[in-house]
């Protein structure tokens, strides 16, 4: 089960911070960010890891779509590029951005996670992006292979009291 958290936060680290903060792209409030998980090999998530999944703000109704949160800064919406770079011991390389879009090869080469993937993440407006990321490896010393799309929208310039 270590496998399925391990990829799991990485889904939700690479997707649910990053993607709202690129420069002219965004907008500072909460963000709603959904992803669609395909996990063909990896085993359901067991009730105990999914509640602490959820107390940390990931909810997954069915199992297979993530819905979170974000609270987006103005610190994050003036960066200079996404930081992606936010799962331990996975590297962004080859990064290509312009014109509305953000891709990049991700390659992690830690103990947890191995392997490596592609991203990308198209905005429409500064209150809509869509995008897919893609893994194959090994988590935890088990086969990892996924294929993930989400989609961000801007909720509203107040984020109240969510700070995910």
């Amino acid at each position: 089960m270590k496998a399925v958290w391990a990829v799991g936060v990485l889904a939700v680290g690479i997707v649910a911070l990053p993607l709202a903060a690129m420069a002219s792209h965004g907008k500072v409030g909460l963000w709603e960010i959904t992803l669609n998980v395909n996990l063909p090999n990896m085993p359901k998530i067991p009730p105990d890891q999914l509640a602490k999944m959820q107390a940390m703000g990931v909810h997954m109704p069915n199992g297979n779509t993530i819905v979170t949160q974000h609270c987006m800064t103005a610190a994050e919406v003036a960066a200079d590029r996404p930081p992606v770079q936010h799962q331990k011991d996975c590297a962004m390389q080859n990064e290509k951005m312009g014109g509305g879009s953000f891709s990049a090869d991700m390659v992690c080469t830690g103990v947890e996670m191995q392997g490596s993937g592609h991203f990308n993440v198209s905005y429409d407006s500064d209150t809509h992006y869509v995008g897919e990321m893609t893994f194959s490896g090994t988590a935890h010393g088990h086969a990892a292979t996924m294929t993930n799309k989400f989609e961000g929208k801007w909720v509203s310039a107040d984020c109240g009291a969510t700070t995910h």
